[in-house]
């Protein structure tokens, strides 16, 4: 069985009120693992991503709310 190497990380599903395209995903500095966009209904932008620990969050949470992007979503996936 191979193990990943490198500091443990965890996975967060966050999502925002708006669409975002791909720029703005870029501006993030993230590279996430997935990206929906949901155009039907209020529009909003889903995004996994794994980030290393909770100091990575804060961060990313910061730009978001830098960017004025309107959180509506900040969930850990189970470990």
């Amino acid at each position: 069985m191979s193990q990943l190497s490198g500091p443990p990380s965890d996975i967060y599903r966050i999502s925002v009120r708006t669409v975002l395209d791909e720029g703005w995903v870029r501006a993030l500095q993230v590279n996430p693992i997935a990206t929906y966009r949901h155009y039907t209904g209020p529009p909003r932008t889903t995004m996994t991503v794994q980030l290393a620990d909770q100091s990575e969050l804060l961060g990313l949470l910061n730009r978001l709310h830098n960017m004025g992007l309107i959180l509506l979503l900040v969930e850990k996936e189970s470990s």
